[in-house]
């Protein structure tokens, strides 16, 4: 099993932990983003849009990361990150969809430009930042809201929903959000439960990161 990514990647690090949560083990092969490899024609073939990451099972190829994830649960022992219950399963994927359609269309910038721009090359903008800043502000107040009623978001238990989440708050924390996220009692409660996994350390925690790193 191979997993095309880079381990600073959020989506690369949901598989990861999906891994890691299912004691499973792939080798990673590491696409040098900053150099392009995501987008030559090897990776191509394997992604039509360029993005990472991808997985490989044997010869069964497969792009998105919440279908890789669902995947892996589903089809290596008994599924753990995917609940059974039916209405747990709607709040799964409620609060992917949360993650995906609310958070990350204003966080991916703000790791971009906070973070990985100086490994991708060019000036910071400093005007995205803030209204990128400002846009997450709902669906953290969302999430804040939600969570002070459950434990996790999709209810009873881990699931990938928070597998999904794990990574942008990870990054915020590490780029001095802590305080405005700490202000939300329940989020800054489920993330000191999540982020307290050994899964979470090993994944996210573990090898060089690009807060130090000089280049990528």
């Amino acid at each position: 099993m191979k997993i095309y990514g880079h381990p600073w990647s959020t989506h690369t690090r949901k598989t990861l932990m999906t891994l890691a949560e299912k004691g499973l083990e792939a080798e990673l092969v590491v696409l040098a983003i900053p150099k392009g490899e995501h987008r030559q024609p090897e990776h191509l073939a394997r992604h039509p849009f360029a993005k990472v990451p991808v997985l490989d099972d044997d010869g069964f190829v497969l792009f998105e990361t919440r279908a890789i994830n669902e995947y892996l649960d589903r089809t290596t022992g008994p599924a753990k990150l995917v609940p059974s219950d039916v209405r747990d399963l709607a709040r799964m994927h409620q609060w992917t969809h949360v993650a995906d359609a609310y958070l990350v269309p204003h966080a991916a910038p703000f790791l971009v430009e906070s973070l990985f721009r100086r490994f991708l090359g060019g000036e910071k903008n400093e005007q995205a930042i803030a209204a990128a800043r400002a846009g997450m502000q709902a669906p953290l107040d969302a999430a804040d809201a939600w969570l002070s009623r459950s434990d996790y978001f999709a209810g009873r238990a881990f699931s990938l929903a928070d597998v999904h989440w794990m990574p942008y708050l990870e990054y915020l924390h590490r780029l001095g959000e802590g305080d405005a996220l700490a202000r939300r009692k329940h989020l800054d409660a489920w993330w000191k439960r999540v982020s307290a996994r050994p899964t979470w350390h090993e994944v996210a925690r573990s090898g060089p990161q690009p807060y130090d790193a000089p280049a990528l």
